[in-house]
């Protein structure tokens, strides 16, 4: 997970965190979890750091398929297929091992082990292989230290209510109050405890909306002014200098929907493949997520590709006269919440041109769109020669361009310029004596 901040290095700079996620799938390739869901992961921990002049943004993602990782990700077989995909070396592991189901818009895991990877520790340290049962410490707690863990280890002094003894027990932070891990077993809300008391007698009162916790289903979660304080000083110690590469990340909100050009409201495509998904630029997006599918639910077998412009031509053959469905996703590297525009549809055809010249037996018309006042060519396949005339005309039937040819036998190739056509839908017409040929044709700016 490589970081990037301004230079040169100020302790009161922005400190810019940049992400590499991976995206892992089963050797099958199955159960990896949605771009869709790292936006509105990454959309959620910058929410949660917003106060500490920090902004996680994604540097890319990285696909693969492993057993290991996906179901062991903690095995040795899993740490060195990690090791073997990382950007950059750096002799401490350092990346974060999240489940699926709490990449989303809402949990607080990311932000609770990020916490972690700057330094944090949990405010009930001590307390991770036996929290607090009553058969185990007694009500008031009877003893000084925790249980150690299975072969040693992980034990720690007891906190007392009273910060007393609050820089040498648990995470050894003053103002994250003691915390016998009271909400990996007991709660599964932020309700304060009411009965357990330390061994002075005192009731405890952990922090059950702090990050580092284990308090599950707070409405809000918070970062003391110390842990603010940690996370900051590591970010800028020599240990995490290999991620201040100075780069800075678009931070421009992304927050108006995407205005879709074409095909839109069940237009009918040019064509079956090399289909051309249109939009105009979305105000601070410099990516874009784009699912199209047969089905609006885009559950039936869709297709995702990022880009990088307001366009996507689908080179796929899609199945003729059916509907298909497409929608995009308007972010950049750190404003990733925007989600999904409304969905657009469109009707797979073979083509929407008229060829009624008995001496044409095929014909194209590309590029189609047409962008930036690119010439269009009209390519004719003619069994004889024969003379025409080929009209550009806009969607009312207004003439704007007119030509005679004198067509050849066999391949010929018209030239059409739109160097001073506005953008729009029109019509290429080829008149001959036995009938005419008609292609629709759109111009992009």
């Amino acid at each position: 997970m490589p970081i990037k901040v301004l230079l040169p290095v100020q302790r009161g700079a922005v400190k810019y965190i940049p992400m590499t996620f991976h995206l892992v799938a089963s050797s099958a390739g199955n159960g990896r979890v949605t771009e869709e869901a790292v936006l509105q992961q990454v959309a959620n921990i910058n929410a949660s750091y917003a106060d500490q002049e920090a902004k996680f943004y994604i540097d890319r993602f990285n696909y693969f398929d492993n057993d290991a990782v996906y179901n062991t990700p903690g095995s040795a077989a899993a740490r060195s297929q990690m090791k073997l995909r990382r950007a950059y070396y750096d002799p401490q592991d350092d990346w974060l091992v999240s489940r699926k189901g709490e990449i989303n818009a809402v949990s607080s895991t990311l932000a609770h082990e990020a916490g972690h990877f700057f330094s944090l520790a949990h405010p009930f340290s001590g307390w991770d292989c036996h929290p607090y049962t009553l058969d185990e410490y007694t009500n008031p707690v009877n003893v000084d230290f925790t249980l150690p863990c299975e072969g040693g280890g992980g034990s720690s002094l007891i906190e007392l209510h009273n910060r007393s003894n609050c820089n040498t027990a648990g995470d050894h932070v003053c103002d994250t109050p003691e915390d016998y891990n009271l909400g990996l077993l007991y709660q599964n809300d932020c309700d304060e405890n009411t009965s357990i008391m330390d061994k002075n007698g005192e009731v405890i009162k952990p922090m059950t909306n702090n990050f580092m916790s284990y308090y599950r289903d707070c409405s809000t979660y918070e970062f003391t002014t110390t842990q603010k304080s940690l996370i900051n000083t590591d970010f800028f110690t020599i240990k995490r200098a290999y991620i201040r590469t100075g780069v800075v990340p678009n931070t421009t909100p992304v927050v108006d929907p995407v205005a879709y050009v074409s095909p839109i409201n069940g237009e009918e495509s040019n064509g079956l493949s090399n289909i051309l998904l249109d939009w105009e630029d979305t105000p601070g997006a410099n990516k874009y997520l784009v699912i199209y599918d047969r089905f609006a639910s885009f559950t039936f077998n869709p297709v995702k590709t990022i880009v990088t412009s307001s366009e996507l031509l689908i080179t796929d053959a899609l199945t003729e006269n059916v509907t298909y469905y497409w929608k995009v996703w308007p972010y950049n590297e750190s404003m990733t919440g925007a989600g999904y525009s409304t969905a657009q549809n469109f009707r797979a055809v073979l083509g929407t041109g008229i060829n009624d010249i008995r001496e044409i037996d095929g014909y194209s018309l590309s590029p189609n769109p047409v962008r930036d006042h690119a010439d269009a060519t009209l390519t004719i396949s003619s069994l004889k020669a024969f003379g025409a005339v080929i009209e550009i005309t806009d969607a009312s039937g207004h003439v704007l361009t007119s030509d005679h040819l004198q067509i050849a036998p066999g391949i010929s190739q018209i030239p059409l310029q739109t160097n001073d056509i506005p953008a729009g839908i029109y019509f290429v017409i080829l008149h001959s004596t036995s009938g005419r040929l008609v292609e629709r044709l759109l111009i992009l700016e």
